[in-house]
Protein backbone atom coordinates (compact mmCIF):
# COMPACT_ATOMS: atom_id res chain seq x y z
CA UNK A 1 0.00 0.00 0.00
CA UNK A 2 2.67 2.53 0.43
CA UNK A 3 4.77 3.47 -2.27
CA UNK A 4 2.06 2.62 -5.06
CA UNK A 5 -1.09 4.51 -2.34
CA UNK A 6 1.67 7.76 -3.01
CA UNK A 7 2.06 6.94 -6.60
CA UNK A 8 -1.56 6.60 -7.50
CA UNK A 9 -2.63 9.62 -4.81
CA UNK A 10 0.15 12.40 -6.55
CA UNK A 11 -0.02 11.40 -9.84
CA UNK A 12 3.11 12.63 -11.92
CA UNK A 13 6.57 12.76 -10.59
CA UNK A 14 7.19 16.63 -9.37
CA UNK A 15 9.99 17.19 -12.28
CA UNK A 16 7.20 16.27 -14.82
CA UNK A 17 4.61 18.09 -12.85
CA UNK A 18 6.42 21.78 -12.98
CA UNK A 19 7.68 21.45 -16.88
CA UNK A 20 4.41 23.18 -18.03
CA UNK A 21 4.85 25.20 -15.15
CA UNK A 22 8.24 26.30 -15.93
CA UNK A 23 7.12 27.61 -19.30
CA UNK A 24 4.76 29.69 -17.67
CA UNK A 25 7.15 31.80 -15.29
CA UNK A 26 8.93 32.09 -18.91
CA UNK A 27 6.05 33.83 -20.37
CA UNK A 28 5.84 37.88 -20.02
CA UNK A 29 3.50 39.07 -17.94
CA UNK A 30 2.08 42.21 -16.63
CA UNK A 31 4.35 43.40 -14.64
CA UNK A 32 7.53 42.20 -17.16
CA UNK A 33 10.79 43.65 -16.24
CA UNK A 34 11.49 44.89 -19.63
CA UNK A 35 9.38 47.69 -19.12
CA UNK A 36 10.84 50.96 -18.85
CA UNK A 37 9.22 54.84 -18.39
CA UNK A 38 8.82 56.65 -21.62
CA UNK A 39 11.50 59.31 -22.85
CA UNK A 40 10.91 61.98 -25.14
CA UNK A 41 14.10 63.56 -26.97
CA UNK A 42 14.11 67.09 -28.14
CA UNK A 43 16.39 69.77 -29.17
CA UNK A 44 17.42 72.29 -27.15
CA UNK A 45 19.84 75.22 -28.37
CA UNK A 46 22.76 75.70 -26.14
CA UNK A 47 23.91 78.90 -24.54
CA UNK A 48 27.27 80.04 -25.59
CA UNK A 49 29.84 78.91 -23.26
CA UNK A 50 27.88 75.82 -21.88
CA UNK A 51 29.96 73.11 -21.29
CA UNK A 52 28.44 69.73 -21.67
CA UNK A 53 28.91 66.67 -22.59
CA UNK A 54 26.89 63.60 -23.81
CA UNK A 55 25.39 61.45 -20.52
CA UNK A 56 24.78 64.67 -18.56
CA UNK A 57 22.28 64.91 -16.46
CA UNK A 58 20.40 68.21 -16.93
CA UNK A 59 16.94 70.21 -15.19
CA UNK A 60 14.40 71.12 -18.11
CA UNK A 61 11.79 73.70 -16.36
CA UNK A 62 9.01 75.53 -17.67
CA UNK A 63 9.21 79.06 -18.46
CA UNK A 64 6.73 81.78 -20.01
CA UNK A 65 8.14 81.24 -23.72
CA UNK A 66 9.20 77.32 -23.48
CA UNK A 67 11.26 75.56 -21.94
CA UNK A 68 14.91 76.36 -19.84
CA UNK A 69 17.34 74.12 -19.50
CA UNK A 70 20.06 74.00 -16.32
CA UNK A 71 22.57 72.50 -14.93
CA UNK A 72 22.23 73.12 -10.98
CA UNK A 73 22.09 76.71 -10.73
CA UNK A 74 23.72 77.70 -13.90
CA UNK A 75 20.89 78.34 -17.68
CA UNK A 76 23.16 76.61 -20.21
CA UNK A 77 19.74 76.66 -22.46
CA UNK A 78 16.63 76.74 -23.68
CA UNK A 79 13.94 74.42 -25.84
CA UNK A 80 12.03 77.66 -27.84
CA UNK A 81 9.06 75.45 -29.40
CA UNK A 82 8.72 72.34 -27.37
CA UNK A 83 5.39 70.13 -28.11
CA UNK A 84 2.38 70.65 -26.39
CA UNK A 85 2.30 67.10 -24.75
CA UNK A 86 6.07 67.41 -23.15
CA UNK A 87 4.90 71.22 -22.29
CA UNK A 88 1.61 70.14 -20.15
CA UNK A 89 3.36 66.99 -18.62
CA UNK A 90 6.28 68.93 -17.07
CA UNK A 91 3.67 71.69 -15.71
CA UNK A 92 1.70 68.62 -14.90
CA UNK A 93 4.96 67.08 -13.15
CA UNK A 94 5.39 70.35 -10.60
CA UNK A 95 7.18 72.40 -13.71
CA UNK A 96 10.61 70.59 -13.55
CA UNK A 97 11.76 67.21 -14.89
CA UNK A 98 15.05 65.72 -15.35
CA UNK A 99 16.44 65.35 -18.79
CA UNK A 100 19.80 63.15 -19.94
CA UNK A 101 22.04 64.56 -22.78
CA UNK A 102 22.12 62.30 -25.55
CA UNK A 103 24.27 64.48 -27.87
CA UNK A 104 26.21 67.30 -28.24
CA UNK A 105 26.00 69.46 -32.09
CA UNK A 106 29.07 69.38 -34.01
CA UNK A 107 29.32 73.17 -33.10
CA UNK A 108 28.41 73.11 -29.85
CA UNK A 109 25.16 75.57 -30.22
CA UNK A 110 22.63 72.39 -30.06
CA UNK A 111 21.96 69.35 -28.13
CA UNK A 112 19.47 66.44 -28.28
CA UNK A 113 18.12 65.75 -24.44
CA UNK A 114 15.70 62.86 -23.07
CA UNK A 115 13.21 64.11 -20.97
CA UNK A 116 11.53 61.99 -18.92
Amino acid sequence: MGLDYIRRQTGKPWRKRWNGGLDRLKAPTLLDLTMTEAARTVTAELNAGARVKAGDKLIVQSAPDGLTISDGLRAIGRITNPSSEISTAIREGGGYAEGVLQRVGLFGDTAELSVR
